[in-house]
């Protein structure tokens, strides 16, 4: 689902964890602004930090090395149909549930059965992988003529029935149907099998099989069949039996007529004909197998082959490559070309190219001809003269071979292919040779000096190739720096985000000091991963491609639970926890959470503590921070909300920062992933329950052992959407407590769970920030585990799928102590307030994940953080003195102190206050775990 993301927060919509307090804890009142001797006059004392860097940033890169050359659409003619004539129908298997498309660009077809079966002559039907390459699983016949199947952004299909023995694509009885641009993985059988057909073209093709006779295979009934500028494989480095000879790429079976194998890369396999009419192998680049590169059986005539570049001393590529599996198992190597006795004399051999290493030798006989074995070349030539010529006259024996590159953007496969300075190849084809094309593999022209093999020498620019590195900057976006290598010549480039945005494109002349480089920024719609491809391509009409990997940064919430992951008491799964020690969490894999995630949300609660301390939560496997999230003093039982980092390994660590020992419980509520689930959205403080006065819930004490439903979907004035809500962000109050107990949250229909919220004593008033998914009829419950009491509960924020922010753990940090050296205005006075800054102006960064911690109170009072719509510009020039809001983030008595988790929303220009609502002076610690951004 396409979830549009705010790109600023308004002064109207900017909202913050917060609690309205009960009465007798001091409730926040316009009424009683307290005042002290000597509160500062004008504007408030604040203080810009900057963000640490979220650990998950990380830098990927493509060198240069990694560009493969562009596979240009042919531009020999296309025999199938007249160019435009006819409609196009389009299948994708994207978004694809069911096929119930029409076959529009707009609906199109899943299946490319279906696709084929409704089109008629001229129809060309287009298949396309886009966004997550079609991957469709079929076996599909064409039984039409006169159409074209034509891929688009790497559309693959495989074979639903590899263990039944069945083609991915059989042509059968058609005639003009052209193949082109499709990646076919055959398993056991043909990638594409032709029966009885005529005029029919296989183009630009990525063609695999294995543990198969042929990745092609070409039945006797057929005619005029071109199989061209494709890769062929089928496998010959993994799968060949010792005892086979080796694999074939291409079978022509008895009776084939006019049948072209040109410009193609065959990897560790060859091609193979008995009994034809007719067959041209011109311009290939085999890589050979243990069998022979070119087989010709049979009795066949008019056979020619022509312009190929043979190599048989070249490994770890193409599979591994067939001269490392044949030389590493002691198995004889059959002659590059084969022609047998009936069809030698119908058969012209030349022009031919055999790699054969850095020495000018040949360990491998070029030719076995008529059942004779020729060990060189020379020995050839004079057994087979042609009335004044000879067979074989012009082929070379090369010493300078072809280097490895990937066929393509997204293959996999290296084979040696490129052509370099000195090759015999170079300019030495025929360009009248029956068969030949003009143009190479990737689409580009030949000129009037061809060379051998399937790939053109670029010998204006062959330097050229593009560079890419990409740095995550933000929840959604990164930058890209694209660094283009070659000729100084113009060039252009252009840059495929790969999530359909628009193209970014770019020229260079090509003396630009300092190198042709470019720095471009992006920012995602959605979290997920991303190809981002690069394409550079000169004024010659030379191109190379080069791509890399990207992930975006944020992370959504996942709801889950509430469910108990540790309780010291009990030992599950650790027992009391020794001074100055810590307790690892398992978060990642436990249960039914995903291994990868970036941060929990947690309920932390210290119990039976036997000395004054502090909890620290933190990412395992990193430096404990200078950071606390729960405070205590002796007998205490404290809970307190945390956004935990999660380490590398999937666990969080409890640090226990005291001379003491104390029992911890850690309750779950939910985590964070990088995949796309649900943006967190924060909404104008609004009460939902208050026992006291009826709001919400009956007007009583809520009795222990007793519930009550809170309605969220639709509710606080409609703030809350009525569907889609997946948690709701919450602060719960509980006061009047009769005596000690617990408060548990948890989703409405759902089985109560063993965890809790609030934990409570008699006479206590505490508030504690919750995270708790909903229920599917868009509730919550609450339940009380103790004497009775009454309960607050005011929403902040939600967490959906229409939209909202993403979240960026950090690794906890420091950002205020008015205790320490850092700060230089002591003491916040009671009634006054002080601003953090702590993300910049930047619009884009919608709340800030922060624990703070009042001490040194000196008489009761409470913390109310709230957005500030004054910029540290304005507090300069004279701004507007912000007004305190009549609500409440934690609350204390003298002599305390208490820290409590908020999600603090900033205002237009990255400012949020920090109001003492106290009669005297405070010290205030705030802690940053994290923060939410929607860019």
């Amino acid at each position: 689902m396409s979830r549009p993301r705010r790109l600023a927060v308004t002064a109207a919509s900017i909202a913050v964890i917060s609690s309205f307090v009960p009465g007798a804890a001091f409730a926040a009142d316009p009424s009683r602004t307290p005042t002290a001797a000597g509160s500062p006059a004008g504007a408030p004392a604040g203080v810009a930090t900057e963000l640490p860097k979220p650990a998950a940033f990380r830098t990927v890169s493509s060198p240069a090395a990694k560009s493969v050359r562009v596979q240009r659409p042919a531009a020999d003619p296309v025999r199938s149909r007249a160019a435009g004539t006819g409609r196009t129908i389009h299948v994708t298997s994207r978004l694809c549930a069911t096929d119930t498309g029409d076959g529009s660009e707009a609906s199109p077809y899943c299946s490319l059965q279906h696709g084929v079966d409704v089109a008629v002559s001229g129809d060309t039907v287009q298949v396309s992988g886009t966004d997550g390459p079609y991957t469709g699983s079929e076996a599909v016949t064409v039984t039409t003529s006169g159409i074209s199947i034509l891929g688009t952004d790497r559309a693959r299909l495989a074979s639903t029935d590899k263990l039944l023995g069945r083609p991915v694509l059989t042509l059968k009885g058609v005639s003009d149907v052209t193949v082109g641009h499709l990646a076919l993985y055959g398993g056991n059988a043909p990638a594409v099998q032709v029966i009885g057909s005529t005029r029919v073209t296989l183009d630009s093709g990525y063609l695999s099989a294995e543990q198969t006779a042929a990745a092609v295979t070409i039945d006797g009934a057929s005619s005029d069949v071109t199989v061209s500028r494709s890769y062929v494989d089928t496998g010959e480095a993994y799968y060949s039996d010792p005892g086979s000879g080796g694999r074939t790429a291409i079978a022509v079976a008895s009776g084939a007529r006019r049948v072209t194998v040109a410009g193609n890369l065959l990897a560790a396999a060859g091609v193979k004909a008995t009994d034809v009419v007719g067959l041209n192998v011109t311009g290939n680049t085999i890589q050979r197998g243990c069998a022979s590169a070119v087989d010709v059986a049979g009795a066949s005539t008019a056979v020619s082959i022509q312009n190929n570049l043979i190599e048989d001393e070249v490994s770890g590529s193409a599979l591994g490559g067939g001269a490392a599996y044949c030389a590493g198992r002691d198995l004889p190597w059959a002659p590059h070309i084969t022609v047998a006795e009936a069809s030698a004399a119908g058969t012209t051999a030349d022009y031919n190219d055999f790699y054969v290493g850095e020495t000018p030798t040949d360990a491998t006989a070029p030719y076995r001809w008529a059942g004779t074995d020729y060990a060189t070349l020379a020995a050839f030539r004079a057994a087979q003269p042609l009335g004044g010529r000879t067979q074989a006259e012009h082929d070379t024996l090369d010493t300078v071979g072809p280097v490895n590159a990937a066929t393509g953007p997204d293959r996999l496969e290296t084979i040696a292919l490129t052509l370099q300075a000195g090759s015999a190849a170079i300019g030495s084809a025929n360009p009248a040779a029956p068969g030949a094309l003009a143009t190479d593999y990737y689409g580009s022209a030949y000129g009037q000096a061809p060379d051998r093999g399937a790939v053109k020498y670029l010998s204006t620019n062959p330097g050229l190739a593009v560079g890419l590195t990409a740095t995550d900057t933000s929840a959604f976006g990164i930058t890209l720096e694209v660094k283009a290598a070659g000729a100084p010549r113009p060039q252009y480039l252009t840059v495929d985000w790969g999530d359909g945005s628009p193209v970014a494109r770019a020229g260079f002349t090509g003396t630009e000091p300092g190198g042709m480089k470019l720095t471009t920024p992006h920012s995602y719609q959605e979290l997920g991963t991303y190809t981002v491809t690069v394409t550079d391509r000169d004024q010659d009409g030379n191109a190379v491609t080069n791509s890399v990997q990207v992930a975006t940064t944020g992370s959504e919430y996942a709801a889950y639970g509430p469910a108990r992951l540790l309780d010291t008491r009990t030992g599950g799964p650790a027992t009391v926890v020794q001074p100055r020690s810590s307790v690892r969490v398992r978060i990642g894999g436990n249960g039914g959470i995903p291994t990868g995630v970036t941060a929990a949300v947690l309920n932390l609660t210290v119990t039976r503590p036997t000395a004054p301390g502090y909890l620290t939560a933190f990412p395992a496997g990193h430096t404990r921070p200078a950071t606390s999230n729960v405070n205590f003093v002796p007998g205490q039982t404290v809970p307190g909300l945390a956004i935990v980092p999660v380490g590398e390994d999937g666990y969080v660590e409890l640090y226990n920062g005291s001379e003491g020992t104390v029992d911890v419980v850690a309750d779950i509520s939910g985590y964070f992933t990088r995949a796309a689930a649900a943006g967190y959205t924060p909404v104008t403080p609004k009460r939902l329950v208050d026992t006291r006065n009826g709001t919400g819930a009956a007007r009583r004490q809520l009795g222990g052992g007793e519930s009550f439903a809170v309605q969220i979907a639709g509710a606080a004035g409609g703030a809350l959407p009525t569907t889609g809500v997946t948690a709701v962000a919450l602060n719960v109050t509980v006061t009047g407590t009769k005596a000690p107990g617990f408060l548990t949250a948890y989703p409405d229909g759902a089985a109560r769970p063993v965890a809790s919220n609030v934990n409570f004593g008699q006479d206590h008033t505490i508030a504690n920030a919750v995270i708790v998914p909903v229920g599917d009829d868009g509730q919550i419950r609450i339940y009380d585990g103790g004497g009775a009491s009454d309960v607050i509960v005011d929403v902040v924020g939600y967490y959906g799928d229409s939209g909202g922010s993403a979240y960026l753990p950090v690794n906890p940090t420091r950002v205020l102590d008015t205790r320490g050296p850092s700060w230089h205005y002591g003491p916040i006075p009671g009634g006054k307030n002080i601003y953090l800054n702590p993300g910049g102006s930047a619009p884009d960064k919608t709340s800030f994940a922060v624990n703070t911690t009042v001490t040194n109170t000196k008489s009761p009072g409470y913390l109310t953080v709230a957005p500030d719509a004054n910029s540290e510009a304005d507090y300069r020039y004279g701004a507007n003195p912000p007004v305190r809001p009549t609500v409440s983030s934690l609350n204390w008595l003298p002599g305390q102190v208490v820290p409590n988790f908020v999600q603090a929303t900033p205002g237009p220009y990255g400012l949020f206050d920090l109001w003492n609502g106290g009669l005297q002076s405070i010290d205030l610690v705030t802690d940053l775990f994290g923060y939410y951004q929607n860019d």
